[in-house]
Formats: structure tokens, C-alpha cells, sequence
């Protein structure tokens, strides 16, 4: 008898984002040996991101346009208005997947049983697919997961059983919803860490972290408090770093090399 292949879950939420959306959706179509099921979650688009989408309808499981309640709310009504999967996972219109990235993660929750998600590394790049840096990921521990959050989201795949058993993503947080899902998904099982590139997360003008970086530190500061109990101090100078680099205008390449490289001194070598 013929297994079936795996079957995964994937939620694009868009929101003006047509420049970015095509490649999005290219790469999530490409992901070879997976049963995929598409839900692009757009919020009203008027920037020609619906002709993008029906272009690639027949690809697309289920798509919607019109006003919604935010990124974290639309990733919620996709996943569950999708067909039952064996995973999950969202992609943000202005990310991608690196070829074979998807059934990597799959492969690896196929055989590591015990976790009830898994990260691998990324790469950092900027509008133009040009890479800037190596997202900053470590090993997994609990100790590292409250330094920062180590795990870069479009990188990410889950189990959909420990997605509904969390009931899925915050609706009321807007900047750090996927690091209140990464401490929440801890009570589900284990969180794995592939060491190998499978996306590409974008910076450029328009994310929605870098226009928000007081909401993302005051979400990202409770969140702590709630979930480990305190905030460690690395938070802190990641905020005094990153006012730093704003006032003296070091962007792109520059700056999130800096970035990059506090973090890893921090998370491997300061105890």
C-alpha cells in the first residue's frame, strides 16, 4: 500500500505586499513530495496582489480579500478553515522558502516524534534577495529561548496537533505573536532545531518590526515576565543597541550585521 504523502498547512497572510507575494507563493508551490494546502489571507490588498493571487489559484486550496482583524487573527482562520494537516506553518508574503526547505522540517518532526515543532536556520535578506546576514539561531534551550527569540518564523514548521492543543497564535498580540507561540507550543513537547538553511526571512522598509519597534520591545518585555519570569538583561541592551543603530541611520547590510554579531557573542559565550 502507497503512504500518503505528508501533508502540511501553510497560511500566507498579505497585506500589500504584491511585490513580494509572487515569490512567496512560488516557493511554497515548489516544496517538492508534501501535500501542500494554501490559504493566502489577504487584507484587502490595493496594490494588485489579487491578480498575483489568481494567477496561481489553481495551486491555492482557499483565498479571501477583504478588511480583517490583523496578521495573527487571519493566520488563525487560515489554518483552521484549511483541511485537517499534519502541520502547519505561515508564511509572510515578503518571505520564502529555500528549495526543499519545507520537507526538511517535515522530515525531521517525521522522525523526531517528541517535538511538537522544529526550526532550522535562515538567512537575512533585503528587497532585492540579496543575503545580509545569517539569521542569529543557536541550539535550542529554554535558557537561550528567554536571551532572545532565537527561532526565525518563517524557518518554523508544527505539528498540528500542538498547534490546536496551544489553540493557536494570540490574536491580541501584534509583534510578538510567534514568540508567545514558541514558549506556549514548550507544553506540547519538545522544540527541535535543524541545522540547515530552509527560508529567507526579508528585512526591508515596510516590516512591520522595524516601523514598530516600541510595540515589538513592550510585547516581546511581557511576554518574558510572563513566561520566564523575568526579562533578561540581553533584552535590554538589544534595545539600547538597536535606538543606537536608528539614531546614527546604520540600516540594511550594516546594521544587521551588528546585530547579528551581539547576538552571538551574547547567546555563546556570556553565561
Amino acid at each position: 500500500m502507497t503512504r500518503s504523502l505528508p501533508s502540511v498547512s501553510v497560511v500566507v497572510p498579505n497585506l500589500n505586499q504584491g511585490h513580494f507575494l509572487e515569490e512567496a507563493l512560488l516557493s511554497i508551490i515548489s516544496q517538492p513530495n508534501l501535500d501542500i494546502r494554501i490559504a493566502v489571507m489577504d487584507a484587502g490588498s490595493t496594490d494588485g496582489s489579487l491578480s498575483i493571487i489568481k494567477k496561481y489559484e489553481q495551486h491555492i486550496t482557499h483565498w479571501r480579500s477583504h478588511p480583517d482583524n490583523g496578521q495573527a487573527a487571519a493566520i488563525n482562520e487560515g489554518v483552521k478553515i484549511l483541511p485537517p494537516s499534519d502541520y502547519v506553518c505561515w508564511l509572510n508574503a515578503d518571505d520564502t522558502y529555500l528549495e526543499h526547505g519545507l520537507i526538511k522540517m517535515v522530515e525531521y518532526l517525521e522522525i523526531n516524534k517528541q517535538c511538537a515543532a522544529v526550526y532550522s536556520q535562515a538567512y537575512i535578506t533585503d528587497s532585492n534577495n540579496h543575503i545580509l546576514s545569517e539569521y542569529p539561531t543557536v541550539n535550542f534551550s529554554v535558557k537561550q529561548l528567554s536571551r532572545s527569540c532565537i527561532i526565525c518564523q518563517p524557518a518554523t514548521l508544527i505539528r498540528q496537533s500542538a498547534w490546536e492543543n496551544s489553540n493557536g497564535i494570540n490574536a491580541s498580540l501584534h509583534m510578538c505573536m510567534d514568540y508567545d507561540l514558541w514558549w506556549r507550543l514548550l507544553k506540547q513537547g519538545e522544540i527541535g532545531y535543524l541545522d540547515v538553511f530552509t527560508a529567507c526571512s526579508r528585512d526591508h522598509e515596510g516590516t512591520k518590526t522595524r516601523n514598530n519597534k516600541e510595540q515589538h520591545y513592550k510585547e516581546a518585555f511581557n511576554l518574558l515576565k510572563k513566561h520566564n519570569g523575568y526579562v533578561p538583561w540581553s533584552w535590554c541592551m538589544s534595545r539600547v543597541i538597536e535606538t543606537q543603530i536608528e539614531r546614527r541611520n546604520i540600516f540594511s547590510k550594516i546594521g544587521i550585521k551588528l546585530k547579528a554579531a551581539y547576538y552571538f557573542l551574547g547567546f555563546k559565550y556570556i553565561k
